[in-house]
């Protein structure tokens, strides 16, 4: 019987011993689970903040081609005058 009571005390050790071993891993993977959704949300979020970054840089990159035709505009207009103004200088000059 000793023989056998060993055998039981021995599989009753090794029962608990995974049991405790089960409820580690168990433990290890609801952490691990907890860490995949918190990084999955992070990345969600750094996905959308790079998006709304990207379409910020087009804004600008558009704001800045139109400011740069609007100084062109701007720039012939005033070469424009300018001439005008040459014109008219020289008339004066001619006497016209």
């Amino acid at each position: 019987m000793s023989s056998f009571e060993s055998l039981y005390h021995d599989t009753e050790e090794n029962v608990r011993e995974a049991i405790r071993r089960f409820s580690e891993l168990r433990t290890k993977c609801e952490e691990a689970r907890r860490e995949n959704e918190r990084l999955h949300a992070e990345l969600t979020d750094t996905r959308k903040r790079l998006a709304e970054t990207e379409e910020k840089l087009k804004l600008v990159e558009l704001t800045s081609t139109i400011i740069d035709r609007e100084d062109r505009t701007e720039l012939k207009r005033q070469i424009n005058d300018w001439v005008r103004e040459i014109d008219n200088s020289i008339r004066l000059l001619n006497g016209k």
